[in-house]
Order: structure tokens, then sequence, then C-alpha cells
């Protein structure tokens, strides 16, 4: 239950987010976005958990820092990674050859012209 709250669900959020970033708009500054806000959040919410334990006596335990704003934020890029690359295998255009798998032997095959 801990695992799916707090790693399997920002990363099934993450990759939405990212696939309908690279999907719907036409412009590449969209797909750089959720990277740059999920970086710029994790900071943030670490910044601020450590300097409200560290108002008291003692300072933050790296165990609670990596937890809380740590785990969720390796879903979220994770899932940002898996939504950029299901986006990049379903849209970027195949290039099919024909004939791939065929051994050419050179056994007259080919055309020639003379």
């Amino acid at each position: 239950m801990i695992f799916s709250t707090f790693f399997v669900m920002p990363m099934a959020a993450g990759a939405a987010v990212e696939y309908g970033c690279c999907r719907v708009p036409k412009r590449k500054f969209w797909r750089y976005l959720p990277p740059v806000v999920t970086g710029a959040a994790t900071a943030a919410i670490g910044l601020f958990r450590y300097h409200n334990w560290s108002a008291g006596a003692e300072k933050a335990p790296i165990e609670t820092l990596l937890f809380i704003p740590g785990l969720p934020a390796l879903g979220v890029f994770l899932g940002l990674l898996v939504g950029y690359r299901i986006w990049k295998w379903v849209w970027t255009p195949k290039v099919v050859r024909e004939g791939k798998g065929k051994k050419e032997t050179g056994s007259g095959t080919e055309r020639q012209d003379e």
C-alpha cells in the first residue's frame, strides 16, 4: 500500500503528464516543462521540510527527506521517462525495409543494367 501510494501512483501520474505534454502541444517547449517543474517542486519541498525541521532542536533526519520528497519524486521522474519513451515509441515514424532478414547471396536475383 505504501509502495503504491508513494511510488506507483506518482509514476503513473508522471507518465500521463509527460505523454500528454509530448502529444498534445505543437511546440517542443512543453516537453521540457514537466521535468523542470518536478525538479523545482522536489527541491522546494525538500528545503521546506529541512528548514521546518531544523527550526526545532534537531536537524531533519536524512530518512525523512529521502522518504517524503525523495521516493515520490523518483516515481514521478521515472514516470516522465516512461511517458516520453511511450510517446516516442508510438509516434516516431517507423522505417520499413523490404527484405530485412533475408541474406543477399549475389545469386543473380539483383537486376543488372547492361
